[in-house]
Parts: C-alpha cells; sequence; structure tokens
C-alpha cells in the first residue's frame, strides 16, 4: 500500500513509525488504510518491543540496542549524554553492561575471535582489562 507524505510517495514498509503515528493521527486517511497502519503500527510494535518466543529480556536489550546502533545516522555523543542524565543508581547498572561487554570483547581478544570488522573493539577492550589487572581493580 501507497502511503503520501509531504507530496512524497512512499510504501508502507518504507515509512518509519513516526510517519505511520502521524498518519494514523492525521485526517487524511480512510477506514481501511487507517486499519491497514493501525496494524501495520501493532506488528512492528510486537516485533521491536516485545521479547520473542524464548527471549528473555536480555536478550531483548541486546537485540533493541543491536537495531540502534544499526540504523545511521546515530549521535552517540548525545546519546551517551542523556545516558549520563539518568537516575544516578540506573547510571551505575548501565556501566555494570559496559564493563561486562568489555571483559567478553577482552576474552574474544585473548582468544582471537575476532576479525577486523571489530579489531578496534576487541583490542581496545584487552588494553583496557589489562590496565585493571595492571592496577589490582576488581574489575
Amino acid at each position: 500500500m501507497k502511503f503520501t507524505i509531504d507530496g512524497r510517495e512512499y510504501e508502507d514498509y518504507q515509512l518509519s513509525n513516526e510517519q505511520i503515528a502521524e498518519l494514523i493521527d492525521g485526517n487524511t486517511l480512510m477506514g481501511s488504510e487507517k486499519s491497514y497502519l493501525m496494524e501495520k503500527a501493532y506488528q512492528r510494535f510486537k516485533n521491536e518491543c516485545c521479547a520473542r518466543k524464548g527471549e528473555s529480556r536480555d536478550e531483548l536489550f541486546a537485540r533493541n540496542f543491536s537495531d540502534y546502533v544499526n540504523t545511521c545516522p546515530n549521535n552517540f555523543e548525545k546519546a551517551a549524554k542523556k545516558m549520563s542524565c539518568e537516575h544516578r543508581y540506573l547510571q551505575n547498572e548501565m556501566f555494570k553492561v559496559f564493563l561486562e561487554y568489555i571483559k567478553i570483547l577482552a576474552e574474544n581478544c585473548e582468544n582471537g575471535w575476532y576479525d577486523p570488522r571489530n579489531k578496534y573493539a576487541a583490542e581496545t577492550s584487552k588494553k583496557i582489562i589489562d590496565y585493571f589487572k595492571e592496577i589490582d581493580y576488581p574489575y
């Protein structure tokens, strides 16, 4: 199904979630078009925000975070600054996830489980963990 936004025609799969919400909220759609987009929005919500069968909350988080970094463009600094404004306890918990990720990447580096696509992350993580060991930091 095709939809027009600001004079440009889009296939339904090309619409962002924001565009779908805007079309549903607006007054330009016929009843069947609105129902179609509401079903499309529900399916996206179910696919993107809900755990899939057998998927844990941790796996859902990893999938959503991966989806975030896989979309372009992203402002990682802005995202990091926003995370630093979260509740202090939550900042601490987010940092724990970050440290665990570094430890796993460092282990992957030690075992040679990386390639040119993630070489920087693996090698930098190894340097961070090696530094922690050097200063006797209980990571």
